[in-house]
């Protein structure tokens, strides 16, 4: 079985819900328990490249995303589709604007799973960082949110060559600077709380209007924009014919993920590793 990476960039805010309220927000967007990174779970990328590339006219969708339905007659698809986990999380900066934020951990499954052998960077403990230096402050400290972190060093330069190349989108390309490394509990403290939070009223179906009885009003959170996802997906059957599933998905572009399409939300900037 091969399997390749897939890159989701966030160009705009991003819900993928989880279905339940949690606390004061009414619709959160789906996490890992564990660590509270968000993601984008592998059904809802199934279904998103499928309706994108079936518009598109790609020969024998349902020879790689399976079938079913009213034929009644139901196949596996060959190619797996694993969720998207986080690897880069924009974080405001008093220097710089904002900066993309990563940690040990999101590093060490990255290169796990994309097999890269560069050497992951330790750091000393919380509020310490490795940054780069658009957003130090005088060689002193990086202010991220509301909190002052101990500048420990510059981010490793393979690293954010290495991330500034995985795709060609202006944002990620021109990064340059603007990496910053967290401990992981730092990483997953600000993946938790610094998502956008939005307000929005439901609207009437009989009138039309701003429904204000029934809870009308209510929130919605997002994954902030400048967000980079990664994918695994897994060529299931091992055979070495073309896969014009996985060609097309080698061209970088646009492709709108989760709720709110209609408003704006969820378009990424996506791309196939391995591709020209």
């Amino acid at each position: 079985m091969k399997q390749r990476i897939l890159y989701l960039f966030t160009r705009t805010p991003l819900h993928v819900g989880a279905g339940a309220s949690v606390g004061a927000i009414d619709q959160p967007v789906q996490r890992e328990r564990h660590t509270g990174f968000p993601i984008v779970p592998g059904s809802s990328l199934k279904g998103v490249l499928r309706d994108h590339l079936g518009k598109l006219g790609i020969d024998a969708i349902n020879k790689y995303f399976g079938q079913g339905g009213d034929d009644k007659v139901f196949t596996a698809g060959e190619v797996s589709f694993g969720e998207a986990r986080l690897l880069l999380f924009p974080v405001r900066s008093a220097r710089g604007a904002f900066a993309l934020a990563t940690s040990p951990l999101a590093l060490q499954r990255f290169a796990r799973d994309a097999k890269i052998k560069v050497p992951i960077p330790e750091l000393a403990g919380k509020m310490t960082c490795l940054a780069g230096e658009k957003v130090v402050i005088q060689d002193k400290g990086v202010v991220l949110e509301e909190f002052r972190f101990n500048y420990a060093g510059a981010f490793p330069s393979d690293w954010e060559n290495l991330l500034t190349g995985l795709l060609g989108d202006a944002v990620l390309a021109g990064a340059k600077g603007r990496f910053v490394l967290l401990a992981d509990e730092d990483l997953s403290h600000f993946a938790k709380n610094a998502c956008q939070v939005n307000q929005h009223v439901r609207i009437d179906d009989d009138t039309g209007t701003a429904d204000s009885e029934g809870g009308g009003l209510f929130n919605e959170e997002t994954v902030p924009s400048e967000t980079l996802f990664y994918a695994a997906l897994t060529n299931l059957r091992g055979s070495q014919e073309s896969n014009p599933v996985l060609q097309a998905l080698e061209l970088e572009q646009l492709v709108q993920f989760g709720a709110g399409g209609s408003t704006g939300l969820g378009f990424c900037t996506v791309k196939l590793a391995g591709g020209q």
